[in-house]
């Protein structure tokens, strides 16, 4: 796989993420919630997997492609890197309000849906976004820049995700979806 389709694949691995946020927002949001393991892995998805490995690749890209100065990809970035910081200060919060969440604080279940309600709203537009940019991008690429950023994705999914944390997360989302990928 070339770099575009290894984002574009995880876009599909985070959507369905991104819908069960949202029915487990709602659930939340009713009184008496309390956390679960269901949503302590799905709290660890997105900060993990999407916030820290996915976006640091989504960057790395950025970086390069501006590096590149092609208007036709250098315009669209700066709107995405600054979606990319308005998402990781809604994942410090989400984090946040998990921890209450488990500690038992009222209204911390009220809290938790709507970090989470917030973040599936603007990533599911975020990625909208970023699949009609990757088409500009992917002819912007050549293969030694491929294999360059190949290289890099490697080292943030080992350094962000551990052994074997890729494979794992992206099992989890599979199965969250009911499909293989």
């Amino acid at each position: 796989m070339n770099v575009m389709e290894i984002l574009d694949h995880e876009h599909q691995l985070i959507a369905p993420a991104l819908q069960v946020a949202r029915s487990y927002a709602r659930r939340l949001a009713l009184p008496g919630a309390v956390a679960d393991p269901v949503g302590l892995e799905l709290v660890g998805f997105l900060d993990r997997f999407v916030s820290q490995c996915h976006q640091a690749k989504e960057f790395v890209l950025f970086v390069s492609l501006l590096r590149k100065g092609h208007a036709s990809v250098t315009s669209p970035v700066a709107g995405l890197h600054a979606e990319h910081s308005r998402l990781a200060q809604l994942t410090e919060a989400l984090a946040v309000a998990w921890q209450m969440l488990m500690d038992g604080q009222a209204g911390s279940g009220e809290l938790v849906a709507g970090y989470l309600e917030d973040y599936a709203v603007l990533l599911q537009e975020h990625l909208r976004k970023e699949e009609r940019f990757y088409k500009v991008t992917h002819a912007v690429l050549g293969s030694e820049d491929q294999a360059e950023l190949k290289a890099v994705f490697d080292k943030v999914e080992q350094e962000t995700l551990g052994t074997g944390g890729y494979s794992r997360y992206s099992q989890w989302a599979c199965e969250l979806a009911g499909a293989r990928f």
